[in-house]
């Protein structure tokens, strides 16, 4: 744990963001307020340390891309979770802003997994099912 944290302080140091301003975005985010419109006029210092998060955890490919084979080698990914990756990948991969892609990922990633938190135990179900066929 302890190298996340210097992580995440090594990134917010380097995109000029200090631990009181990460600190109210986290509750800002958390909150129940926090809208698409705030989402959409996040500064781009911020987008810019989640890429720098993305690449110092070595999660990015030599695209500067997420790479979803080393995130499934730091913790096997189940088939949802892959699918939403590959999803998101389809929709970002071209962006060549890496602190834009970083954040759009970032959000399509929270996005699509809010939406399956439901689904989630009936998925389940359903598979465990098929395999005691």
């Amino acid at each position: 744990i302890m190298e996340e944290t210097s992580l995440v302080s090594d990134c917010l140091t380097a995109n000029n963001i200090s631990q009181a301003e990460f600190q109210e975005l986290m509750e800002q985010r958390s909150s129940e307020e926090y809208d698409e419109e705030d989402l959409d006029n996040t500064e781009t210092r911020y987008k810019c340390f989640l890429h720098c998060l993305a690449e110092k955890g070595n999660i990015l490919d030599s695209n500067g891309h997420l790479d979803v084979d080393v995130l499934d080698q730091i913790e096997p990914l189940s088939e949802q979770i892959r699918n939403v990756l590959y999803y998101c990948k389809k929709i970002y991969d071209q962006e060549d802003d890496v602190c834009e892609y970083a954040f759009q990922m970032a959000r399509c990633l929270s996005e699509n997994f809010q939406q399956n938190d439901g689904v989630t135990d009936q998925n389940l179900s359903v598979s465990t099912n098929k395999l005691n066929e």
